[in-house]
């Protein structure tokens, strides 16, 4: 059994992830995402890992990118904060986006996250 203090966003004892719905961006599309912008409330610094997956239909494979993102400041300001994930590029179909906090990484408050990209055109 956990126990959560709910005055601290900084769990020593478990980590934690959010996991958004899978992308179909288009049917019968394949997109491209170029860059995944993440909005935090700073409440200290916190480090956590961006994973942006995919299949790739005709192979029938599961791509991935892995970023790990140090955020917030010494000094917390409480303000809302967007940094650019690192990530380059990911082609692929059904795209999902999870972002990770290891047990005592910092207190992480994930408000949105943001990705562009673009949809090839080949007519099918």
């Amino acid at each position: 059994m956990y126990t959560f203090d709910p005055t601290n966003f900084n769990d020593p004892n478990s980590g934690g992830f959010y996991s958004w719905k899978v992308e179909d961006v288009a049917c019968g599309r394949t997109p491209t995402i170029h860059r995944v912008f993440i909005s935090y409330r700073d409440l200290g610094q916190a480090t956590i890992g961006v994973m942006l997956s995919g299949t790739n239909d005709a192979q029938q494979v599961v791509m991935s990118l892995n970023a790990a993102l140090a955020i917030g400041n010494a000094s917390p300001t409480n303000k809302i904060m967007t940094i650019d994930s690192g990530i380059i590029s990911l082609t692929a179909q059904n795209l999902q986006l999870t972002i990770t906090r290891a047990a005592n990484a910092g207190p992480v408050c994930i408000t949105k996250v943001r990705m562009e990209g673009r949809v090839e055109t080949t007519v099918y």
